[in-house]
């Protein structure tokens, strides 16, 4: 069974028990959902091969009352596998229209990149942010965490993971805002609860199908 867990990782069929993976397996099904007090995001996403997926997505900004509204593709560039640990970096970008509150319709979109390293114990994830709307506005985030598993869980176990994170939002004054999450992980399915510095809510899950 280990031998059959490391060829399957090896062609990135499973992933390490933290994961909350922007690519899934080949056919498969996502729904992501994420709240914080600066955004908001939903998007269900298709898999057709390992390295990318494809769906529709709505995203909302909450410091300049705009949602974003479009389709969305994210590519793994690279996965490294490693004895115990995974790294992996992945491209995203979105393109649709730019809906503002009580203003004319115009093309929006975002891109991003995201980079983490895990292994069962600890992880360390950033990501770097930009959002556009023709007109509106251009802004930009970036935000950092690192955590660890107060326990190993057993495969198909339910996995806790606690993590810090700092994030930085242009869009929010360029304020540097700290924040504590809490992460339950049970197979295909993850939700994620935490709190700012600002005393906001943090609410985020992904299910897989």
């Amino acid at each position: 069974m280990r031998n059959l867990m490391a060829a399957a990782a090896a062609l990135g069929l499973v992933a390490l028990p933290a994961a909350a993976r922007p690519v899934s397996w080949p056919g498969g099904w996502t729904f992501l959902q994420e709240w914080s007090p600066d955004h908001g995001s939903f998007l269900v996403h298709y898999t057709p091969n390992r390295h990318m997926s494809v769906g529709p997505r709505a995203f909302r900004m909450r410091p300049g009352a705009l949602t974003l509204a479009g389709a969305n593709g994210t590519w793994l560039v690279s996965r490294w596998n490693m004895p115990g640990a995974q790294a992996n970096l992945y491209l995203t970008g979105m393109a649709g229209a730019a809906l503002p509150d009580g203003g004319p319709t115009r093309f929006g979109g975002l891109a991003d990149v995201q980079a983490d390293w895990e292994n069962r114990r600890l992880m360390v994830m950033g990501m770097a942010r930009i959002i556009h709307a023709d007109g509106i506005e251009t802004s930009n985030m970036q935000m950092f965490r690192a955590g660890f598993a107060p326990y190993v869980a057993d495969y198909g176990g339910v996995h806790l993971w606690l993590f810090g994170q700092v994030r930085r939002d242009s869009a929010a004054l360029n304020e540097v805002e700290p924040a504590f999450v809490a992460r339950l992980f049970w197979k295909t399915m993850m939700v994620e609860a935490g709190v700012t510095g600002r005393g906001g809510a943090i609410a985020n899950a992904s299910f897989r199908f």
